[in-house]
């Protein structure tokens, strides 16, 4: 698989897992239906880490602002869903956070999302 299809297949797959309005999307199970899935967030990391370092390698591509605003929404609304979930007086809460979810999670999360954030904004 070359370079190109790479980038792209991984742009594309942040990009999804972003769109609100797709039932099968990280964003919009967190929105809708208050679920956070684990797996889709861990893989989600992972495809951001690894497009990070591709930037870093190969630089730019024309999708670069739409991918890089698609996983600042997804980091900024997590972090917000954490924080809703955990305030007294706000009615969101995290349907599987106590079943799937511990707060070092949270922690290594935050990480994560700071340690990529950091990575991917050229």
């Amino acid at each position: 698989m070359s370079h190109i299809q790479n980038i792209t297949q991984l742009e594309n797959a942040i990009i999804h897992q972003a769109q609100a309005e797709d039932e099968q999307s990280f964003l919009y199970q967190l929105h809708e239906l208050s679920f956070f899935d684990k797996s889709t967030f861990n893989q989600l990391l992972n495809n951001c880490q690894a497009l990070a370092k591709t930037y870093q390698q190969l630089g730019k591509t024309n999708n670069y602002n739409e991918v890089v605003k698609g996983i600042l929404l997804i980091f900024e609304y997590t972090l917000f869903s954490f924080y809703c979930h955990h305030a007294e007086h706000d009615y969101f809460h995290i349907s599987n956070y106590d079943d799937e979810l511990t707060a070092n999670d949270i922690s290594d999360y935050y990480d994560k999302i700071r340690l990529i954030t950091q990575q991917i904004i050229l």
